[in-house]
């Protein structure tokens, strides 16, 4: 094992100790175009992460196109992203796209997958 990986383990670990959210992963399937519903082949599983909600504005026009009556109102969201050890929780690299986590007692539904970085693994989110 290297420095750099005892670093990793040992730096993920405290910030996991610090700022993780407890959650539980829920895994879907579904057909395409279809609703989706737990997967029996998979077993739900709980862990802890860290979970992030920044803002998103999206300008948004509201009235006439040719800009005469010109309202523009910027629109709120939010992107979530959550980020799991895998080296602690080894089934979060079972996670697949459409499983849903709950995070605060919020129910989000995984976008995107993102890769590996180190030892810990990313998820964007959707939902809330």
């Amino acid at each position: 094992m290297s420095t750099f990986d005892r670093l990793d383990r040992l730096t993920s670990r405290a910030i996991d100790q610090q700022f993780s959210d407890p959650f539980v992963c829920t895994p879907m399937r579904s057909a395409p175009n279809g609703r989706s519903e737990p997967d029996p082949e998979r077993a739900p599983w709980e862990g802890r992460g860290i979970f992030v909600e920044t803002a998103a504005d999206a300008p948004v026009d509201i009235g006439a196109r040719n800009h005469s009556n010109d309202m523009r109102s910027l629109v709120t969201g939010a992107n979530f992203e959550l980020s799991v050890d895998c080296v602690r929780y080894p089934a979060a690299g079972t996670v697949r796209q459409r499983d849903r986590f709950n995070i605060r007692g919020k129910t989000f539904e995984v976008l995107q997958v993102r890769g590996y970085i180190s030892s810990r693994i990313g998820f964007v989110l959707a939902g809330g």
